[in-house]
């Protein structure tokens, strides 16, 4: 059996310096030393003594108490050693992925825009959740001229934007509103809506994964989510849309729907 013959000269290779190498060689030999007496008898000046003695602590080659410096054993240090690395190593991957993201996040808008003639941004904007999404439903409902469209399942957030439907009522707006729930509290929502003009109708036969509002054909806001094995929802991130092709597409499903709907 061949035997590999390595010395302590070898952990250059996993990183160490040689003033490093020397002392802990020593502590190994010696068993165990005081700080203050490595550099006399290393021939180091105090600074670079001290600096290589804080080094060899960090990777867990040494253990210095009360002054008195102790050599870890080769096993244990280096195995700790290298475990260390592998976080560290890790560490610079999650960042390295970090910036990989936003890296891609700011480029390839640019190569769809110069090379497919698409801007991304104008296509769709990602809205920060659920109470930004209403918010900005409330604006484009304010800013409607002719029609607002709502599919909406219970409509439970119907009284944050009830003033301003309210208001495009006045203004001569249509609003059409599908409910995908009849029941319970949905009922005063209804007679609500349909006291004031909204024309709404409920949808039982057809479920859909998304809610969304239209504003003049021009504005969108909506909610996607799919439905995992347990019957629980994942929920993806609200959008924003003035892109005419995009609104298009949910405008005549919300028209294919109400036509398919009963009134309420």
């Amino acid at each position: 059996m061949q035997v590999c013959m390595m010395s302590f000269s070898d952990l250059r290779s996993i990183g160490l310096k040689d003033v490093e190498i020397r002392i802990y060689e020593h502590l190994v030999e010696n068993g165990e030393d005081l700080l203050s007496a490595i550099p006399e008898k290393l021939g180091l000046n105090a600074e670079e003594a001290r600096s290589a003695v804080e080094e060899l602590t960090r990777i867990g080659a040494i253990e210095s108490k009360s002054g008195m410096l102790t050599p870890v054993a080769p096993k244990a240090f280096l195995q700790r050693y290298i475990k260390k690395q592998e976080v560290e190593c890790d560490l610079r991957i999650s960042e390295l992925r970090a910036t990989v993201g936003r890296l891609q996040s700011a480029l390839e808008p640019i190569y769809a825009e110069k090379r497919l003639g698409m801007r991304m941004e104008e296509l769709l904007q990602a809205i920060d959740g659920l109470p930004a999404m209403e918010l900005e439903t409330v604006k484009i409902i304010s800013r409607a001229n002719s029609e607002v469209c709502i599919l909406a399942e219970e409509f439970s957030w119907y009284y944050k934007v009830r003033e301003e439907l309210l208001s495009a009522l006045e203004r001569k707006v249509a609003v059409r509103v599908i409910l995908l729930v009849k029941d319970g509290k949905v009922a005063q929502r209804v007679d609500d809506m349909k006291q004031h003009g909204i024309e709404v109708r409920f949808s039982g036969r057809e479920w859909r994964n998304t809610r969304f509002t239209i504003a003049d054909s021009k504005e969108l806001t909506f909610l996607i989510w799919a439905r995992k094995s347990d019957s629980s929802r994942i929920y993806y991130r609200p959008g924003y849309t003035k892109n005419p092709g995009l609104v298009s597409v949910f405008h005549d499903s919300f028209d294919l729907l109400w036509e398919r709907s009963d009134r309420l």
